[in-house]
């Protein structure tokens, strides 16, 4: 027996153990207070039971001290248990249960001063402990019905017995030792089972819980689902243009409004570059400006595009825009992406350029306009207030309006302006001021409420105007009449409501070519090409300050003429109406356009001009377009032409030659002449094959060109060089100087053939226009051949001879028939005009590779022996050996004219001897003489 009840203490120790090591692992897992309080009761229990047997079975004395702590303990452990209740139902029963444990413990008291049995001292303790149990399974019972955890109905289960035990173990323990181990036997297996059923209860409130959380986490990723579908819908019908990129800036998202702003589809730019889609520039420079997306992958930071900035779409249109862009980032900080917002802000633009308009209508107006707050402290001052009154505005911004006023007019003021702020219309009003040199004028003041955006008044507006010299309404009216009707301007006056003119001066009349009846019955829009709204919208926003149009204009007979239209709103006898004062600047704008044209244009051919050609050029470098192509021209021979058969030829030689550059070209070549003779054209996006075409189609083109001079038909002909910038590290000078080095180095190679046709058709010319002269130099080439024979020259000089007496007159082409008709009769200012044939020959001879030899002696072929000669006056020796030669024959031949007015050749050979020393060299006159005897 005896081991029989050492294993079941052993046994119930073992197991008071095990439930206070597991309350303590629960807590720490569930971190639950009635675990923590329901655990360390247990373990106060097993201190309390160890020392109980201790006392019953060792050798622990029985001391009164030894009970009070054994009787503390199940104290301490019945609070415990009351405040584990407490937390596990929530239910608030600690304070009646700290009653009864107080009643408990006197009753302990009074019966061990009584000397009564521990037992019976303890058994309100007990029947405490035991009603708590069974009042705590009976809540589990109800619990049950609302949660449905069936680990609940097994504990209320176990509470209730446990109860019940309690309440009956002061009784059980009058009993044999056996049933009091087998008692405590059950009570522990009952508090293991519990232990258990705890166990289950947390595992089903778990599985609870998780479903709750999953389901909520389902939940959250519908509702993330939706927001994001929303965030999206959003973005897409946002007003402002949306477009998000990537860490790269590589497009990953653009909204509709992006679309239109941009003229790209989502579709499209997906994936693309931002700066291949959105391509922004400044609007005054029109230089390209970075796009915000660009400086936040930079830095990190938003940031706001700059003023004045203007987005190109993708058809070429620009459009006014303000923007922002920011970071996209992650929880870490590091940024993944951009967003860019923007939006149209045309309109924006158009109200400052309209605002600034008024502003200069104000300030320029003679009327004096000004503002002041309800106090009566000037805010605004035009410069129609300095001239009416005398005060620069920074005299009298910030001074009180009643500045100006004599001390009996002030009370006047205020109230008209108390009526105007209560709502009463005050149109105008006649007054007296003073000026800063203390003159009294009268003044005609018109004024008005100024608004915030509630509607309440903030300030009073005034126009003045100075009404001193013509006070009297007659005169004021009569003047005005006389300007209405007289002044060159037209104006028009028309309703407000519908534009029906109703007053046009004469100046109208005269400039439409409509009678005053029929302008009458009319509307001002069937005069131009503004609409009503759009007119009405802005005289609404200015509607004092009036708008400045620049409009066209029709006549009766639909001819169409440039105005600038100042159109204001005005109120006249009740009735709100429109004037509209009209100049006509057709004159001005088409001398402007004219102006813009010559700026960029050769005013010759029509071509763009150097200026243009060298803006293109440096862009092209800039962009670092890549190909582009650069053809060089040059017109052969244009020196030749406007030297012997003048300028007017030349200029006809050019046209020519921009008429074939227009047809060889595509739209978007810019073609220009760069210089006298040379030309120029850039081709974008040309590669080499494409420029060697164009190249092909010049030259075939050029063979089957001639212009017309004078009946006679002369050959273009044009030296071209041609380059190619194909690598954005060539630079665009360099492609410029290898074309320019290619032409020159062709114009080199035909040189010879092209100035020989260029010249042969200036010969042929001129032979039509002078028979004669041709005749006289066959003439005097046959003799000077057969006079060079006879002199024994060289081959060299005799073929240079030869050459002379063709060419030397050459320079006759240069000088009108007129003159060459009457060469012995000339005047003197004729006979200089004659005589610059030696330069011009001289010229010619020098332009041409087949004559430049020549060109000294064509220069001096008129020199005198004596130096009398012209154009050099040089003498003797000085003059090219050639030149005397030719000098006689030429002369020769000029005398025997076998026309019947010509010498004989006697008289001629007499007249040469008397010339000899004086206009010929003697010597060369002595051979001649005797190679004519013979």
């Amino acid at each position: 027996m005896a081991s029989n009840i050492h294993i079941s203490i052993n046994y119930q120790i073992l197991i008071l153990l095990i439930l206070a090591i597991f309350y303590l692992l629960v807590h720490n897992a569930g971190k639950e207070k009635y675990i923590l309080f329901w655990g360390s009761a247990w373990g106060l229990d097993l201190i309390r039971y160890a020392m109980e047997y201790a006392i019953e079975y060792g050798d622990m004395p029985n001391t009164f001290l030894i009970q009070v702590i054994v009787y503390g303990l199940l104290v301490i452990s019945s609070i415990l248990f009351t405040y584990g209740f407490q937390s596990f139902f929530e239910v608030n029963f600690l304070q009646k249960g700290l009653w009864i444990i107080s009643l408990s413990l006197g009753w302990y008291a009074v019966n061990k001063i009584l000397g009564s049995s521990n037992y019976i001292a303890v058994i309100p303790m007990y029947i405490f402990l035991g009603v708590m149990s069974i009042f705590s399974g009976t809540l589990i019972f109800k619990n049950f019905k609302s949660s449905k955890v069936i680990s609940s109905l097994v504990i209320g289960i176990l509470l209730i017995l446990m109860g019940i035990r309690e309440i009956t173990f002061p009784i059980i323990k009058h009993f044999n030792l056996i049933n009091y181990l087998v008692d405590f036997d059950l009570l522990y297996s009952l508090k293991v089972i519990l232990a258990i059923a705890l166990l289950m209860h947390f595992y089903e409130i778990a599985s609870n819980i998780l479903a709750i959380i999953f389901h909520k986490q389902e939940e959250l990723m519908k509702s993330l689902n939706k927001e994001k579908e929303w965030l999206r819908v959003t973005l897409k019908s946002i007003g402002d243009g949306v477009i998000a990129t990537d860490a790269n800036g590589n497009i990953e998202f653009m909204n509709p409004t992006a679309e239109k702003l941009t003229g790209y589809k989502e579709g499209e730019v997906l994936g693309k570059r931002i700066d291949e889609v959105f391509n922004i520039i400044n609007e005054d420079t029109k230089e390209k400006v970075e796009i915000p997306i660009e400086k936040v992958l930079k830095t990190g930071e938003i940031t706001g595009l700059a003023n004045h900035t203007a987005l190109i779409s993708k058809d070429g249109h620009v459009i006014s825009i303000a923007d922002s862009a920011a970071p996209i980032k992650d929880s870490e900080g590091n940024v993944i992406g951009t967003v860019m917002v923007f939006r149209d802000i045309s309109d924006k633009r158009e109200y400052e350029k309209l605002l600034k308009q008024y502003e200069f209508i104000v300030e320029s107006s003679n009327e004096g306009i000004g503002s002041f707050d309800l106090e009566g402290i000037i805010q605004t001052w035009n410069k129609g207030c300095e001239k009416i009154y005398g005060y620069k505005a920074d005299e009298m911004i910030g001074k009180s309006i009643y500045t100006l006023m004599p001390d009996f007019e002030k009370e006047k003021v205020k109230n008209i302006l108390q009526r105007l702020l209560k709502g009463e219309e005050i149109k105008s009003y006649e007054g007296i001021r003073i000026t800063k040199e203390g003159k009294t004028i009268h003044v005609l003041v018109s004024l008005a409420g100024l608004k915030d955006e509630l509607g309440r008044y903030i300030g009073i507006s005034f126009i003045s105007r100075d009404i001193t010299k013509n006070k009297k309404t007659e005169q004021i009216l009569k003047r005005y009449k006389l300007l209405f009707d007289n002044i060159n301007d037209i104006i028009l006056f028309a309703r407000y409501e519908d534009g029906k003119i109703i007053e046009v001066n004469k100046a109208a009349i005269k400039a439409y070519g409509y009678e005053m009846e029929e302008l009458l019955k009319m509307d001002i829009f069937e005069l131009c090409n503004c609409e009503k709204e759009e007119l009405t919208q802005l005289l609404d926003v200015e509607a004092e300050r009036g708008v400045l149009l620049n409009l066209q204009h029709k006549r009766k007979d639909g001819s169409e003429f440039y105005v600038e239209a100042n159109v204001v709103s005005v109120d006249f006898e009740n009735e709100k109406l429109i004037m509209t004062i009209i100049r006509d600047i057709t004159e001005r704008k088409l001398a402007q356009e004219k102006l813009e044209h010559l700026g960029t244009h050769d005013i010759l051919t029509g071509l763009y001009n150097r200026n243009f050609f060298e803006e293109k050029l440096a862009f092209v470098g800039k962009q670092n377009i890549v190909p582009t192509g650069l053809i060089i021209c040059d017109a052969d021979g244009l020196k030749l032409i406007n030297d012997t058969i003048g300028h007017k030829a030349g200029d006809m030689l050019l046209k020519t030659a921009a008429d074939v550059l227009r047809k060889c070209f595509r739209g978007q070549d810019i073609i220009a002449r760069i210089g006298g003779d040379e030309f120029a054209v850039i081709l974008p996006n040309a590669s080499i094959e494409i420029v060697e075409e164009a190249v092909d189609r010049i030259r075939k083109m050029v063979e089957n060109s001639k212009f017309t001079f004078e009946k006679e038909n002369i050959p273009l002909s044009m030296s071209i060089g041609y380059a190619v910038k194909n690598n954005s590290f060539k630079k665009i000078e360099e492609v410029f100087k290898e074309a320019d080095n290619n032409m020159y180095r062709e114009k080199l190679f035909h040189k010879r053939s092209s100035y020989r046709k260029v010249l042969d058709s200036i010969l042929k010319m001129f032979e039509i226009r002078q028979p004669k002269l041709q005749k006289h130099l066959n003439a005097v080439k046959e003799i000077l051949a057969n006079f060079a024979e006879y002199l024994k020259l060289s081959q060299v000089r005799i073929k240079n001879l030869e050459l002379l007496a063709e060419f030397h007159d050459i320079g006759m082409v240069g000088i009108s028939d007129k003159i060459l008709d009457k060469v012995d009769n000339l005047n003197e200012e004729e006979k200089l005009e004659f005589q610059k044939h030696c330069e011009i020959g001289y010229r010619i001879a020098m332009s041409s590779p087949d004559l430049a030899h020549l060109a000294d002696m064509i220069l001096m072929h008129h020199e005198w022996w004596n130096g009398q000669g012209y154009p050099l006056a040089v003498k003797g020796e000085d003059i090219p050996y050639e030149c005397r030669i030719l000098a006689i024959v030429d002369a020769y031949v000029q005398m025997i004219d076998e026309e019947g007015k010509g010498l004989s050749k006697e008289q001629a050979l007499k007249e040469i001897r008397k010339m000899a020393g004086i206009q010929f060299d003697p010597i060369l006159v002595e051979k001649f003489l005797a190679f004519m005897k013979d």
